[in-house]
This record gives C-alpha cells, structure tokens and sequence, in this order.
C-alpha cells in the first residue's frame, strides 16, 4: 500500500500536464479545482503525520478517504495522454519525439519515393530533351543533304548554262567573221565595181570631148567650104 502512495506522488511530480509554477492538474482535467503542489504536498504529509499519530494507518486510511479525483488521476491522464493527438515533430511539453518509427519509416519511404520520382522525371525529361535534340539533329542533317543536292543540281544547271552560252557566243562570233569576211569582199567589190564606173565615166568625157572637137573642126570644115562655094557662085 505504501508502493501506491509513493506511486500517487511520483505521479504528481512527473505529470506532463502539471504546470513548471506548481499550478497542479487543472488545465489537463477541466471543472476540477487547482491546488498548488507545495500545498498539497504539505497537506498530505500533515495527514499523514495526524494519522500516525492516531495509530492508525495513512495508506489504508488514504485509500478509504481518496476523492474520486485521486483514484481516477492515472487512468485519466493515460486516456487523456491515449486522446490526445501525436505531434508531427515533437511534444511541446516534454521535449521528446512522439513519432513512432513506423510514421518515421514511411516518412523516409515517402521522400525516398518522392527523390526517386523526381529523378526518374529528371531522367525522363533528359531523354526526351536528348530525343528532341536527336531529332532535330537528324532534320537539320536531312535539311542541309538536300539543299547540299538542290545546291549540286543548281550548279550543274548553271555549268550547262554557261557551256551553252560559251558555244552560242563562239558561234555568233564565227558568224560575224564570216558576215565581216562577206562584208569585205563585197565592200572590195563595190569599190572595183566604183573605179570600173569612174574609169568608165572619164573615158566617156574624154570621148566626148573628142567628139566636140571633132564636130567643131567639121563645123569650120562645113562652113568653109559652104562659103567658098557661095562666093563661086556670086561670081
């Protein structure tokens, strides 16, 4: 009995509710009266001495006249503590982690999952991005192997172009020595032809002036000899 009684105020000394000014129970069990813990500690030592005194017993005593606070007092702090719901990180009032390890476990399993989600969407996002740069890799490849062929044909076009050109200017360049060659003989020919026409024309104004010479002396031929005979004739 005396265990109990030892056990009552071991209690009361390391309740978690009690508050450090020594304001007893009060704020853990509501409607119940506060009593301070100097008081009550020199109340029941005074009991417990008057008892003694009376020869009678203080445990069995205690237990008779314990009010029905005092006998529910552990039962109602283990189901208040059973109640009360389990802080994340740590009880305010007694500085100790109340997570079991259990919650700790799945906790850690959580940010395990959630690290390993993160990296296999870093991971996934790497291929991808590898991917898309794969891709676009190969359509830039492709893109630049055509125009490099667009560029070939082009340059082949340009080369029959310029070798066409080449021939047609190196034809019209025979063709016009051969107009110039034309040209020239007949340009000698006109110029023969000219001086066949000037010669021509000087010989036909030297005949000419031949002839009037000529006409001219059988003119004064003509009329010399018509006057003589007029003057036979007069006579």
């Amino acid at each position: 009995m005396r265990m109990t009684w030892d056990k009552v105020e071991n209690n009361d000394r390391a309740h978690p509710f009690s508050d450090t000014a020594g304001s007893g129970v009060a704020s853990s069990f509501p409607g119940r009266p506060a009593m301070e813990r100097r008081g009550r500690k020199h109340s029941r030592r005074a009991a417990k001495a008057h008892l003694e005194a009376q020869g009678k017993d203080p445990v069995i005593d205690e237990r008779e006249e314990r009010n029905p606070f005092t006998e529910t007092k552990e039962e109602d702090v283990t189901a208040e503590q059973g109640e009360r719901e389990p802080l994340d990180e740590t009880d305010e009032y007694e500085g100790v982690d109340t997570n079991k390890p259990e919650d700790i476990a799945a906790g850690i399993s959580e940010d395990l999952a959630a690290k390993r989600r993160r990296i296999e969407m870093d991971t996934e996002a790497r291929h991808k991005a590898k991917k898309s740069k794969r891709a676009l890799r190969k359509k830039q490849l492709k893109k630049h192997k055509r125009d490099y062929k667009h560029s070939l044909k082009l340059l082949n076009v340009l080369d029959e172009f310029i070798i066409y050109e080449q021939k047609d200017e190196e034809e019209e360049e025979k063709e016009e020595e051969e107009l110039i060659k034309i040209f020239q003989e007949q340009q000698k020919r006109w110029y023969r032809h000219r001086s066949l026409r000037r010669e021509r024309l000087r010989t036909m104004k030297l005949l000419r002036e031949e002839f009037v010479k000529v006409i001219k002396k059988f003119e004064d031929y003509y009329h010399g000899v018509f006057s003589d005979e007029d003057s036979e004739f007069d006579n």
